[in-house]
């Protein structure tokens, strides 16, 4: 069958599966998506809305792994685990933790540091190729503590961050009330990233993308892959609940899913899912005004300023992909927003739960697929999906048309396990 009839297949409509496969069409390619949700209705929907151009350091450190106990005995702090669920993120964890020694964090943050710093210029090539405005703004993103104890806590990060050269600005009590006077005085210490990108509503994002890419002729199928045949090292054809297509090339971008549909392949990934919530609030005119989404550091959760209200985001939960929420935890978290943000109402017009595609040493996975000559992997982007989608999609692109990337893919690739 010639490439005319033959379709790049993408199985993830999320928002690094729509960016890629926006970019494979932009590069001259017939392109399928394959996704029982629709564009960005997963865990794309309900992300901080940060584009992240310094998310260097990974979640896996020395100063983290000090404060997990204290961390987990925390009925409303940033991290839980199902216990029912630990002997099967054993492994995981295990990897986890050998990723969190001083010498591998600067190795990673290092490697992060390659792909992050093009991100957010990534997505503005892209969004002005397309005519796509008014999603996201140049806004930043900060961290504020109550104290000297709690701002030391993350002395770790802002160091790594300093050393490859991340823009971030540290503020006082007054510098802080002038660029964010609506928080409560109590935020005597800032960390600002003034080079961070916002977006509003971050499904609008996803969807404006897969319109780009249904304009230019591009395919998306509410669909879900079952499994792949196979001819020797190549997949010629990806089957799902409803059909049946020929593949030129097949892209795995399916979140924290990728792990399931990588073993459909004979491929094996630690991948796992840091669950995270949200509830949206309320916004009422005469409400406190926040301009940016503010990390409260002393509790580790996030407040946005969406379009359709405040959203406040959580920490981690582990308990997998298939069990149900619980939203205990972050409603626990509702006096805290509210004693950071005066005012701020209580009123939920939704709960969220969403699965972060989430590797050991926090890296994501990007590039060729071991063992197969047309297959392609781009997930486990963990807290920075968002951020990476379009940086993702242009290394990607570029390995499938054979192109040098410009940087070493290795350190990413699904064989470092």
């Amino acid at each position: 069958m010639s490439r005319a009839t033959k379709s790049t297949v993408v199985v993830g409509a999320g928002i690094v599966g729509i960016a890629t496969a926006l970019r494979l069409q932009m590069d001259g390619r017939k392109v399928t998506v394959i996704d029982p949700k629709a564009p960005g209705r997963a865990t794309s929907f309900g992300n901080a809305g940060s584009i992240a151009v310094g998310a260097v350091y990974p979640t896996g450190s020395p100063g983290n792994f000090k404060q997990l106990p204290k961390m987990l005995l925390n009925r409303s702090g940033p991290v839980s685990i199902r216990w029912s669920y630990l002997p099967q993120l054993a492994p995981w964890l295990w990897r986890f933790f050998a990723a969190s020694t001083p010498a591998r964090v600067e190795q990673i943050s290092r490697e992060l540091w390659s792909l992050v710093a093009p991100a957010g210029e990534a997505h503005k090539a892209l969004m002005k190729a397309h005519g796509i405005e008014g999603i996201v703004k140049p806004l930043g993103w900060l961290k504020v503590y109550t104290g000297e104890t709690s701002f030391r806590s993350t002395l770790e990060e802002r160091l790594m961050m300093q050393k490859l050269g991340v823009n971030l600005q540290l503020l006082n009590q007054d510098e802080l009330r002038q660029l964010e006077p609506g928080l409560a005085p109590q935020f005597t210490h800032g960390a600002f990233q003034p080079d961070n990108l916002f977006v509003t509503n971050p499904v609008q994002l996803a969807e404006a993308y897969a319109e780009a890419f249904t304009r230019l002729g591009g395919s998306i199928l509410a669909e879900t892959a079952v499994r792949f045949e196979r001819d020797g090292n190549r997949v010629n054809r990806v089957v799902t609940d409803l059909g049946i297509h020929d593949a030129e090339h097949v892209v795995i971008c399916a979140g924290a899913w990728s792990g399931r549909v990588c073993r459909m392949l004979g491929l094996r990934v630690p991948l796992d899912t840091e669950r995270g919530y949200h509830l949206n609030l309320v916004q009422p005119e005469d409400g406190p005004k926040l301009t940016r989404p503010v990390v409260i550091g002393d509790h580790g959760f996030v407040l946005a300023p969406m379009l359709d209200g405040i959203r406040l985001t959580s920490g981690v939960e582990f308990a997998g992909v298939d069990a149900g929420p619980d939203f205990t935890r972050i409603r626990r978290m509702l006096p805290l927003a509210q004693k950071a943000l005066p005012g701020l109402s209580v009123e939920v017009t939704r709960e969220w739960l969403g699965h972060r595609p989430s590797t050991p040493d926090s890296k994501p996975v990007i590039g060729s697929a071991p063992g197969l000559q047309n297959v392609f992997l781009g997930f486990g982007h963990g807290h920075i999906g968002l951020t990476l989608a379009a940086r993702t999609a242009d290394l990607l692109v570029d390995q499938i048309a054979g192109r040098p990337a410009d940087i070493d893919l290795a350190p990413f690739g699904a064989t470092r396990f």
